[in-house]
C-alpha cells in the first residue's frame, strides 16, 4: 500500500506538470493565432491598396488616351487650316505674277533691255514715285555673290595709319570716280575694274587692292601628273583647262599632298571665283579632270601660329621678315626647300621663342623611358612630364631608369609609397633651367615651380589610376595652385599634365559614351575654380589598345598662359607606349642654352703640356710658403690643361651605349605604327599593318635590352683585365 500511494503521489505531481505544460501550450496557441489575425489584416489590407493602385492606373491610362485623342484632334485641324491658309498664299501669289506679267516694261531707245548701271545712270536727283516706271534688270545680283573691293591696309607705315581709315579711302576712291566722264554713278560689275584702277591711285602708300573674293573647294583622289610637273610645280595651263572643262573661274590651285612622295593621286584645293560655282561642285561630289572624276568635299583650311616661311619662325611673316632664308626641310640656311636636296629632314630649333613640354606615360617599361631619354630631338624642351615610371624601391631607395642624364635634372614626388613601384610620375627638368620643387605629399604628384619670365610658372605631372587617387590628386592640386599664386604676390601660370585616366565630352569629343560621361566632373570643376583650359584639341587619342582609343591623358593651363598657346599636339615619335607622347609648346621666351664642355683627356698633348707647365713655373718665386706654391702650381696646371686639351661636345644620349642603329629603329617603329593607326581611324581593317607594327616595336625593344646587356658585359670585363674601374 506504501507503494501505490508514493505511485499515485507521482502521478500527481506529474499530472499538476502536464496540466502546467498544456496551459502554457494554450497561451503559445493563443498568441499565434493573434499573430496570424494581424497577418491575414495586413494582407488583406495590401490586397486593398492594391486594388486602389490598379484602379488608379486604369483611371491615368483613360486620361492620357482621352487627351492623346484631343492633341491629335487638335493637330488634324490646325494641319487642315495650315492647307488652307497655303492654298490662299499661292492663289495669291498667282494673281500677283499676273499682275506683274500684265504690267508695263520700260525698255531703252535702242531696243535693248536696260542694265541697272544704265537706269542709275538716268535717274533724276529725286527719287521715283512709281516702281513700274523702272525696269527689271535681265540679271539682278544675289546677296551670294556681292561686288566688293577689299583693299588690304596692315602694310601701311606707322606715319601714314591715319591717312588709312575706311572713311578717307571710300570718300578717295567716289572723288575719282565721279570725276570721271559719264561716271557720276556707278553700280555694277562692269565698272568694278573701274573702281579696283581708282583705288590704286588714291590709295595710301604701302595699302594694297586685295583680288577677289575666292571659294575653296577640296578635291581629292586628283591625278597628279594632270595638276604638277616633274618639280612639284602646277603645271602651264592647268587652270585654264580645269575651269572650261567644269564651266567655272579658278582662280588659282594648291596642292594639298606632299609634292615630294611618289603616289599617282592625291588632294588639292581649287579656288573658284563664284560661290554658286562652289556650291554647285560641293552638291555633285565630283569635280572633272582631265577625263578623270575626282571627288569634291568642303575645304576645312587648318588654322595655326602666325609663321614666317622665310625664316620658319613664329611670331611674324615672310614680307616683313629681314633675316636670312632658312630651309624649311634641312633647316639650314642659305636656300629654298624647293631646292634643297637632303634626304632626312631636321626641324628648325626654335628654343628661344618657344616654352616645350613633353609628357608621356612610360607604363611602367624601361625599355619606353630609355627610349625617351635618348630621344635626341627633345633636348631643348623645358621638361618631361612622365606617368607611371618605370621606377623601383630597391634597399628604400627609388631607383630610376636612367638614374642620371646630363641634359635634365630629375625630380621625383616628395613622398614615396611602400611596394615595388613607389612612384606614379615624376619630371625631367632641363639642366640649365633653374626649377624649385615643390613638396607635396603624394606619390602620383610632382610639382616643381620656375621663373622664366617677370612672373612664374609651376607645372605639376599627375597620374590619377581610380577614383580615390583622383579626389585626393584634386584636393592636393588645389592646395598646390593656391601656394604657387598666393606665395610669391606676382602672376603666376599654372600648367597640369598627365594622365588623369578619365572620361568626358568636353575633352574626349561626341564618341564618349552616355555611361562614361561625368567621371570628369572633379576634374571640370577644378577647371572653373581656377580657370584652367584644356590645351589638347577635343577628340584627340591619347591612348590604344587594339581596336579601342580614348582620351585620357590632359594638359591643363591658366587663362593667361592659354593664350600663349602655340601648338598642343600627339608627338610623331613613338617609344613603345600604349599611351601617346603630347608636345606642348607655348610662345614664351626660353633662356638661351649653354652647354658645358668636357675635356678630353684622353687626347691631351702631354707633351705640349708639360712644357708649358715648365715655362710658366720657371719666373714663378719659389721661396714662398708651401700653400703658396702649391696654390701656383695648381693654377699653371690648369690654365695649361684648359687651353691645349681638346674639348669634347656632350653626348646626345642618356647613356653612352645607346647606337644610330636604335634610332633608326626607332624612326621605323614610328612609322609602321602611324601607317597602321591611320587605316584604322579610316575604317579599313588591315592586319598586315598591326603586325607588322607589332613586330617593329619587338625588334626595337629587343635590341634595345641586347645593346644595354652587351654594354654591361663590356664593362664588367674591362674592369676585370684593368684591374681599375673603367669608365661607362
Amino acid at each position: 500500500m506504501q507503494r501505490v500511494l508514493e505511485t499515485l503521489g507521482k502521478m500527481g505531481s506529474e499530472m499538476v506538470e502536464l496540466k502546467h505544460r498544456v496551459s502554457e501550450q494554450n497561451d503559445m496557441i493563443r498568441k499565434l493565432n493573434a499573430t496570424v489575425y494581424k497577418q491575414s489584416t495586413i494582407i488583406q489590407g495590401q490586397e486593398d491598396l492594391i486594388r486602389g493602385l490598379e484602379v488608379q492606373v486604369q483611371e491615368s491610362k483613360e486620361e492620357f488616351q482621352r487627351k492623346s485623342d484631343e492633341h491629335d484632334a487638335e493637330l488634324k485641324r490646325g494641319h487642315r487650316d495650315l492647307q488652307r491658309e497655303v492654298a490662299a498664299v499661292k492663289e495669291q501669289l498667282a494673281q500677283l505674277t499676273q499682275n506683274l506679267n500684265a504690267s508695263g516694261e520700260v525698255t531703252l531707245s535702242s531696243g535693248t533691255r536696260a542694265t541697272f548701271a544704265d537706269i542709275a545712270r538716268t535717274l533724276p536727283a529725286s527719287p521715283p514715285t512709281s516702281l513700274s516706271s523702272v525696269a527689271v534688270p535681265r540679271k539682278q545680283q544675289t546677296a551670294s555673290d556681292p561686288l566688293h573691293c577689299t583693299i588690304d591696309t596692315s602694310r601701311v607705315s606707322e606715319s601714314k595709319k591715319n591717312n588709312a581709315q575706311i572713311g578717307s579711302i571710300r570718300q578717295a576712291i567716289e572723288t575719282e570716280m565721279r570725276a570721271m566722264n559719264g561716271q557720276e554713278t556707278w553700280r555694277d560689275e562692269a565698272e568694278l575694274q573701274m573702281v579696283k584702277e581708282a583705288a590704286q591711285k588714291t590709295a595710301v602708300e604701302g595699302s594694297r587692292v586685295m583680288r577677289d573674293q575666292l571659294y575653296p573647294v577640296r578635291v581629292d583622289n586628283a591625278n597628279r601628273t594632270a595638276i604638277l610637273d616633274a618639280e612639284g610645280n602646277v603645271l602651264p595651263g592647268a587652270i585654264e583647262a580645269l575651269s572650261a572643262e567644269n564651266r567655272v573661274t579658278i582662280g588659282k590651285i594648291s596642292w594639298l599632298s606632299k609634292r615630294e612622295s611618289g603616289k599617282a593621286y592625291g588632294s588639292m584645293v581649287v579656288y573658284v571665283t563664284k560661290k554658286r560655282d562652289a556650291e554647285r561642285l560641293l552638291e555633285g561630289y565630283y569635280f572633272d579632270l582631265a577625263g578623270e572624276s575626282a571627288t569634291t568635299y568642303v575645304f576645312e583650311p587648318r588654322t595655326g601660329p602666325i609663321q614666317c616661311f622665310n625664316c620658319q619662325e613664329i611670331g611674324h611673316k615672310a614680307y616683313s621678315c629681314k633675316k636670312q632664308r632658312t630651309c624649311g626641310k634641312c633647316a639650314n640656311v642659305g636656300h629654298h626647300h624647293r631646292e634643297c636636296t637632303a634626304i632626312e629632314p631636321k626641324c628648325v630649333p626654335l628654343m628661344l621663342e618657344s616654352l616645350r613640354i613633353l609628357q608621356l606615360n612610360a607604363h611602367k617599361s624601361d625599355v619606353v623611358q630609355q627610349s625617351l631619354m635618348n630621344d635626341e630631338d627633345l633636348k631643348d624642351f623645358a621638361a618631361l612630364a612622365i606617368s607611371e615610371p618605370h621606377a623601383r624601391n630597391i634597399d628604400g631607395k627609388v631607383v630610376t631608369s636612367p638614374t642620371g642624364h646630363h641634359n635634365w635634372t630629375k625630380m621625383i614626388p616628395t613622398c614615396v609609397r611602400d611596394g615595388l613601384w613607389p612612384i606614379r610620375s615624376m619630371l625631367w627638368i632641363r639642366s640649365d633651367l633653374e626649377a624649385e620643387q615643390v613638396p607635396v605629399p603624394s606619390a602620383d604628384l610632382t610639382a616643381r615651380y620656375s621663373d622664366l619670365r617677370k612672373g612664374g610658372d609651376g607645372g605639376v605631372s599627375v597620374c590619377a589610376k581610380n577614383d580615390e587617387a583622383l579626389t585626393n590628386a584634386i584636393e592636393l592640386l588645389r592646395d598646390v595652385i593656391d601656394r604657387f599664386r598666393n606665395g610669391t604676390g606676382r602672376r603666376t601660370d599654372v600648367v597640369l599634365a598627365g594622365d588623369f585616366n578619365r572620361h568626358d565630352l568636353l575633352w574626349g569629343g561626341d564618341e564618349v559614351s552616355a555611361s562614361r560621361q561625368g567621371e570628369g566632373q572633379p576634374i571640370i570643376d577644378l577647371m572653373d575654380d581656377f580657370g584652367l583650359s584644356s590645351l589638347l584639341p577635343r577628340g584627340t587619342k591619347t591612348w590604344q589598345r587594339s581596336d579601342e582609343e580614348s582620351t585620357i591623358d590632359l594638359v591643363l593651363a591658366s587663362a593667361e598662359l592659354a593664350d600663349e598657346l602655340t601648338s598642343c599636339v600627339i608627338h610623331p615619335t613613338e617609344h613603345g607606349s600604349d599611351h601617346r607622347a603630347i608636345q606642348t609648346t607655348f610662345d614664351i621666351r626660353v633662356p638661351e642654352r649653354t652647354f658645358p664642355q668636357r675635356l678630353m683627356l684622353k687626347n691631351a698633348p702631354w707633351i705640349a703640356i708639360a712644357t708649358r707647365v715648365e715655362d710658366e713655373l720657371r719666373p714663378l718665386p719659389w721661396t714662398v710658403g708651401v700653400q703658396t706654391q702649391a696654390d701656383q702650381l695648381m693654377r699653371v696646371v690648369t690654365k695649361a690643361l684648359r687651353d691645349l686639351t681638346p674639348r669634347a661636345q656632350p653626348p646626345p644620349y642618356a647613356k653612352r651605349w645607346w647606337t644610330k642603329d636604335l634610332t633608326r629603329l626607332r624612326r621605323t617603329y614610328t612609322y609602321w605604327r602611324n601607317q597602321a593607326r591611320a587605316q584604322r581611324r579610316a575604317g579599313q581593317s588591315r592586319p598586315d599593318l598591326e603586325q607588322r607594327a607589332k613586330e617593329a616595336a619587338k625588334e626595337y625593344h629587343d635590341n634595345l635590352r641586347r645593346q644595354k646587356k652587351a654594354h654591361w658585359d663590356d664593362f664588367v670585363i674591362e674592369g676585370a683585365t684593368s684591374g681599375g674601374l673603367p669608365s661607362i
